[in-house]
């Protein structure tokens, strides 16, 4: 990626901080945050071996969906990343979905959704505030795995990814990052959290169920409109821990199935 694709999605993650209105280092709760701009976010736990995640248009909403199995520091990263497809990939190019199975930097548009999640979430001017601020203008090759789990809870994420994006910002050479990764090893992160009174439960996952209250309505309509199978309507509201027959109006017969499940949440599996 060229240095003007990278300012581009600098300002780009700037301007959805702005929207957002973000005030602190990092996001209070990034989730509802996306809300509050105008994604419909969707949080499951389908299984921490499953995907992650994946950004959608259907119709006019733009709709993000993240795997509450995976643990919370990488579910927030999910939906950063999710939110630079929206911005960079998706409409803009006539895409309308992508669907994240890992992270790794497979083509361009991995590269650039990893990258504005990283200024997303750790902005370089946050970063080098809270270095000179909170960590009191500490030397770099004085920092310790205590640091680290600190710009982590600030910033909600990783231990690692934060050793990556401080790496990146040219804050930390990859000596200093690999010896903290050992101390990581021998201490782990959970115990490191424990003794700053930091946020543990970025270490695990939340399993959140988080569903748009206008989901129920949206899979009833499609089974009326005979676009979907019962079969698919029963497996729609068990996401919501639902039967049928506690839904009323339904009819329960079965029509041919003209295709796959094509069920926002009955698709994921």
């Amino acid at each position: 990626m060229d240095k003007k694709k990278q300012l581009s999605i600098e300002k780009m993650a700037d301007l959805v901080r702005d929207e957002c209105k973000v005030t602190d280092y990092g996001f209070n709760n990034i989730f509802e945050a996306a809300g509050k701009i105008g994604y419909r976010v969707i949080r499951y736990p389908i299984g921490s071996d499953s995907f992650l995640g994946f950004a959608l248009i259907k119709d006019t909403e733009r709709i993000i969906f993240t795997n509450s199995s995976s643990i919370l520091a990488r579910e927030i990263f999910t939906i950063a990343h999710e939110i630079g497809h929206h911005r960079l990939h998706l409409s803009e190019l006539g895409l309308t979905v992508i669907k994240d199975d890992d992270f790794h930097e497979t083509n361009d548009y991995e590269v650039e959704a990893n990258y504005f999640a990283a200024c997303l979430l750790m902005p370089r001017d946050k970063v080098e505030k809270f270095i000179r601020l909170e960590l009191e203008d500490k030397e770099a090759n004085k920092w310790n795995g205590l640091d680290i789990a600190r710009i982590q809870t600030e910033f909600s994420v990783s231990y690692d990814m934060a050793l990556i994006r401080l790496e990146k910002l040219g804050l930390i050479n990859s000596s200093l990052s690999n010896g903290l990764k050992i101390e990581k090893a021998e201490k782990t992160t959970s115990r490191l959290l424990n003794a700053i009174n930091g946020n543990v439960d970025l270490c695990k996952p939340a399993e959140v169920k988080n569903v748009p209250p206008d989901y129920l309505q949206w899979v009833i309509s499609n089974y009326n409109e005979k676009l979907i199978p019962f079969t698919s309507l029963e497996k729609a509201l068990n996401y919501l821990g639902l039967k049928a027959e506690d839904v009323a109006d339904i009819p329960q017969e079965e029509i041919e199935e003209e295709y796959s499940l094509d069920d926002l949440i009955g698709r994921m599996e």
